[in-house]
């Protein structure tokens, strides 16, 4: 399934929001690259800058993020995210938002609010096996 696997991490910061601070720990954790994220610059509401940033990792690199991922979550969080794993579906996509405050401290907590978004994608063809599919990737 790796060869077919791809993980896209987005990350947005704020200007008041010390960009080393969050990028670093993703660097160590996830052993990506600066240059690996491309970088786009615009303007918030009240004319504030705001950095987007996205990396797509495919094949064994998006399976060896998922793998490090899975690791860094906690017991209990895992098993809250395996009960209700359908509600983090889109299609054959899994959508999942860590807490950019968590790893700063090279934590990693599933939350929805100032959160990194990751989208899972790999083809899974029968609808009744899109959740035991993401659940063998998470837990092996």
């Amino acid at each position: 399934m790796a060869n077919q696997l791809e993980v896209t991490a987005e990350v947005i910061l704020h200007a008041t929001e010390d960009n080393k601070k969050i990028f670093e720990p993703i660097f160590d954790l996830f052993q990506i690259e600066e240059d690996e994220f491309i970088v786009e610059k615009t303007l918030g509401h009240y004319g504030n800058t705001i950095l987007l940033a996205r990396i797509t990792l495919v094949k064994k690199r998006a399976e060896q993020f998922v793998k490090k991922l899975a690791s860094k979550i906690s017991k209990v969080q895992m098993n809250e995210l395996i009960e209700n794993m359908d509600m983090h579906f889109e299609d054959t996509s899994l959508f999942l938002r860590i807490g950019k405050n968590e790893i700063v401290r090279k934590e990693i907590s599933l939350q929805q609010n100032n959160a990194i978004k990751i989208k899972i994608k790999m083809p899974i063809y029968k609808r009744d096996q899109i959740a035991k599919k993401y659940i063998e990737l998470l837990t092996v």
